[in-house]
């Protein structure tokens, strides 16, 4: 996409509002309107490459969640009607979640936004897109010559394409620092090990390759992680007629993947880190045993098949105190099992969660916030008001901001 720049060098106001998607709530509000869906009106003009009741499909990434899976969007006389997976999509190959395909859910959500809003007295009243562009400008303005420009904040919902340095560039421009990466259902203590061991937020895995997989509460064949592409390349390893990988979940309860597990080991809460330091050699199957409340004849086996099936593949999810701990130790255990290369590769990494910071980062938020030092705040695509804990404090820091601008196509916290 060419972006015109101004005279100053930098991005005009109402190109940076387009390609943040802000003037996507307004045209598409046409289509989107429930007090009209009687009258259907016939193009005077129609459109290039439109013709009445023949669909058009445009390919494009489905952003319901870090994965990024490829998309094909039909579209009937001007309106997006069904969302399928992209068979020539290297991530999802044709296959999407229920997530992804209800994303037009959102898009004909009828409290979506028909234009700029601004607060006056303590309530949303519309405004034009003219003055949606000269109160940003006149906001931006007022944080530069602050001198404060340097404290304000923009949090964005995690993006692995081009916007996210568009965005750095744009707020470089204006004496601002770069944005925050943010999404609220990224599993941290995951990525944080991997960075820590690895040297990469998400690895690829090859599930295929292993003898074994054991899980240590990683749900990857629901919710966690990268689903679409975890299930298709789990659903292929398990589907071969021979030297198909037995899969052991362990955790207190039996969600998706222990349901598909061969083997289902269900110790206690926060105790399946005892379980992974035993497989590493440093705690003996009877102290692993009185920890997590699995019996010793169990733990045996499974140190024995985790011994004799190479490769294997460890994988560990959790979050909470135990969490961080656990995910260390995991990874560790797949560099000392040597599976790093083989069913763990750093080096063919998924760009899913790279940059994305750790919740801790949004304290140092509100603590500036608080301070009176941010002048200006932005936010796209995430809503830290709601899926940070009351205890954080930011929608009252928050108030303290003299300027505050989201890009949120439906009203939220």
């Amino acid at each position: 996409m060419t972006i015109p720049a101004d005279t100053t060098g930098g991005v005009k106001r109402r190109e940076f509002l387009k390609v943040l998607g802000v003037t996507g709530a307004a045209t598409t509000m046409v289509g989107c309107s429930t007090d009209k869906v009687e009258k259907l009106i016939p193009y005077v003009t129609s459109p290039d490459n439109t013709v009445p009741g023949v669909s058009n499909y445009y390919a494009s990434t489905c952003r319901e969640c870090a994965a990024g899976c490829g998309i094909i969007v039909e579209t009937r006389d001007g309106r997006a009607i069904k969302i399928e997976g992209n068979p020539d999509h290297p991530v999802n190959r044709g296959a999407l979640c229920a997530r992804g395909q209800s994303a037009l859910q959102g898009l004909y959500n009828p409290d979506r936004f028909r234009g700029p809003m601004q607060r006056q007295g303590g309530k949303l009243v519309p405004i034009t897109w003219d003055q949606a562009i000269d109160a940003l400008h006149k906001g931006v303005d007022t944080a530069m010559k602050s001198g404060k420009a340097k404290n304000a904040v923009f949090i964005n919902q995690h993006e692995q394409g081009l916007l996210h340095t568009f965005l750095d560039e744009w707020l470089a421009l204006r004496g601002m620092p770069a944005h925050i990466s943010y999404d609220a259902e990224a599993p941290f203590a995951t990525i944080a090990a991997n960075r820590q061991v690895y040297g990469v937020s998400w690895p690829k895995l090859e599930f295929g390759a292993a003898k074994v997989i054991v899980s240590f509460a990683a749900d990857f064949l629901d919710g966690w992680g990268l689903p679409v592409p975890q299930q298709l390349d789990f659903a292929e390893a398990r589907g071969k007629i021979d030297g198909a990988p037995r899969l052991i979940y362990i955790g207190p309860r039996r969600p998706l993947t222990g349901l598909n597990a061969d083997q289902w080991i269900a110790a206690k809460p926060g105790t399946a880190g005892a379980i992974a330091k035993m497989l590493a050699g440093k705690m003996s199957v009877a102290d692993a045993a009185a920890a997590t409340d699995v019996p010793d004849k169990v733990l045996a086996a499974l140190q024995k098949e985790v011994a004799s099936a190479k490769p294997s593949l460890m994988i560990a999810g959790g979050s909470g105190p135990h969490a961080q701990d656990l995910n260390v130790e995991v990874a560790n255990l797949n560099k000392s099992l040597g599976n790093v290369g083989v069913t763990v590769k750093p080096a063919e990494a998924y760009g899913a969660w790279e940059g994305v910071v750790p919740p801790a980062v949004l304290n140092d938020v509100v603590a500036a916030m608080e301070a009176g030092d941010v002048p200006a705040f932005f936010v796209r695509g995430s809503d830290p008001v709601y899926s940070t804990p009351a205890g954080v404090g930011f929608a009252a820091a928050l108030q303290k901001v003299p300027f505050k601008v989201s890009f949120s196509a439906v009203p939220n916290e």
